[in-house]
């Protein structure tokens, strides 16, 4: 199986200016789509994916529910999946031509440099995360609730993990599972706390383990299982550009062909 993978395509910073610019490049002898998270806003992503050529495996990040509720935007995007030909992944899995994936958003621990209650308050005040997205109640989606939801992922993640399948296991993220998707310029910065945890213990238990989020690409093996990470990223001249060929994305090191073969 030839699997593409992308995340972080923030299609939702050219809703106003280029609505109609192509999501993405469909890369050549791909059997398999996968999308980890930030690709449109709320469940726009699967009416922009919907007709792709290929299944897509897709899970959702942070960015999809800025402006609305997080629960909300989960429930929304899973109903718009159903009858596509997209596999909306939330603490759930799919098995396709005998692979078994596996996916949720994750968030994080806020644990990575120790101290979980300096590394929330630090992520209140610095990310936008916290004053975009909603809980349930209409209040704002803080760490704690973030938190909640990341030990919620965990625990399926250690059950899914640990039932036996004989086929491959692949993993899919938005957020990051190691240290070592922390690129060099931003080392020991307090942010990578909620952009990451550190759950190298599981990837032994997976093959491939995609990831999403942190604006950098990945390619590496740890605890037995390759870690990738295509990201995106925003655009850097949406003000200047006259249109959607000329733009240049944050990460240049962005593969739109990335493609690997389980």
């Amino acid at each position: 199986m030839q699997v593409q993978i992308a995340s972080d395509l923030h299609l939702d910073a050219l809703q106003q200016k280029f609505p109609d610019c192509p999501p993405l490049e469909a890369a050549p002898g791909a059997d398999l789509l996968i999308l980890a998270g930030d690709i449109h806003l709320g469940a726009a992503g699967v009416d922009r994916f919907a007709g792709w050529p290929v299944p897509v495996v897709y899970v959702s990040g942070n960015h999809e529910a800025y402006g609305a509720g997080y629960i909300e935007t989960v429930t929304a995007i899973a109903q718009r999946a159903q009858g596509t030909n997209i596999h909306y992944l939330e603490r759930s899995s799919v098995e396709l031509d005998g692979v078994r994936f596996l996916g949720c958003c994750l968030w994080t621990d806020y644990a990575l440099y120790g101290d979980s209650n300096r590394s929330m308050a630090y992520a209140r005040d610095a990310m936008s995360d916290h004053q975009s997205i909603l809980r349930e109640d209409g209040g704002p989606f803080g760490p704690e609730d973030a938190l909640a939801e990341h030990r919620l992922a965990v625990q399926w993640l250690v059950k899914a993990l640990a039932t036996p399948f004989r086929g491959k296991t692949v993993v899919i993220t938005h957020h990051g599972v190691s240290p070592d998707s922390v690129h060099e310029r931003f080392r020991d910065h307090p942010v990578n706390a909620g952009f990451l945890s550190d759950l190298r213990n599981l990837l032994p238990f997976a093959d491939l383990w995609i990831h999403g989020h942190v604006h950098d690409s990945f390619d590496y093996r740890s605890g037995g299982a390759r870690v990738i990470a295509n990201p995106r990223g925003y655009p850097l001249n949406l003000a200047s550009a006259q249109n959607s060929a000329e733009l240049q994305w944050e990460n240049r090191a962005f593969d739109p062909h990335c493609v690997v073969e389980l």
